[in-house]
């Protein structure tokens, strides 16, 4: 029997989910991300996190019920999530909500690119996939229903997560910092802010080293730029250890 979009409060339905996290995303955590976040003058509240487990990445998930209005109330978080500013009191705030999770970790991962953002809705609509996607979210649905013979809760899900890159630690990006590639995801970095490690470039051993600020992570060479401008690039572990980067198509 499916349950009526109202029979839930949206804290239960949020349990629910944090409760069966791995039907949600595989070899990730959910915990609660009730922080507010700014962008310009605007400020929104998330209701979830997904955080990948190596830490690669992580997506900030707006619970919505349907009955909420779609261009009043869910396009304009969608904006402010995007767009908005997240630093270490949020890491602090992700940290908090689950043992398991390294506070070291967490503070690399905001220090990369903002996260992706998933709205998690309790009904399909065609009219609310078309308008997230168009504003530069993810939809999911997540439909309940409830068996009559056993009192248990079954899902059935439909929509897409942001994608899991493979085999690649970071992708890097040339920003305003000269001499300097932006990390995306410094979680997955093993070396330390201040450390020298050896990367290949196009066969040639090259050598880098890893700086932090407060909000960002990067990595600069030791000596000439080995790479171009206007080029996509991704950090990558090759299966002798080394590290080699590489254009991204």
């Amino acid at each position: 029997m499916e349950l009526s979009p109202t029979a839930l409060a949206e804290a239960e339905f949020e349990s629910l989910l944090m409760q069966n996290s791995a039907i949600v995303r595989a070899a990730s955590w959910i915990v609660p991300f009730k922080k507010t976040v700014y962008a310009g003058g605007e400020s929104a509240k998330a209701d979830l996190a997904i955080i990948a487990h190596d830490y690669e990445e992580w997506v900030v998930v707006e619970v919505e019920m349907k009955r909420h209005d779609l261009h009043r109330h869910v396009i304009p978080q969608i904006n402010t999530l995007r767009k908005g500013l997240y630093g270490q009191e949020h890491a602090s705030y992700l940290a908090s909500k689950c043992k398991d999770l390294d506070a070291a970790k967490i503070s690399d991962m905001l220090r990369g690119e903002a996260p992706e953002v998933l709205v998690l809705v309790n009904k399909y609509d065609d009219e609310w996939g078309r308008e997230i996607r168009r504003y530069g979210a993810h939809r999911m649905t997540f439909e309940i229903y409830r068996s009559e013979q056993s009192n248990r809760h079954i899902f059935a899900i439909d929509g897409e997560l942001p994608p899991v890159s493979q085999d690649v630690l970071s992708e890097l990006s040339f920003g305003l910092v000269p001499r300097c590639l932006s990390v995306k995801s410094p979680a997955r970095l093993d070396f330390k802010p201040g450390e020298k490690v050896s990367i290949l470039v196009d066969g040639q051993m090259t050598f880098w080293e890893r700086f932090d600020t407060a909000n960002q992570c990067f990595v600069t060479p030791i000596g000439t730029m080995p790479i171009e401008q206007g080029k996509k690039y991704a950090l990558v572990r090759m299966e002798n250890q080394q590290y080699a980067i590489t254009t991204i198509n």
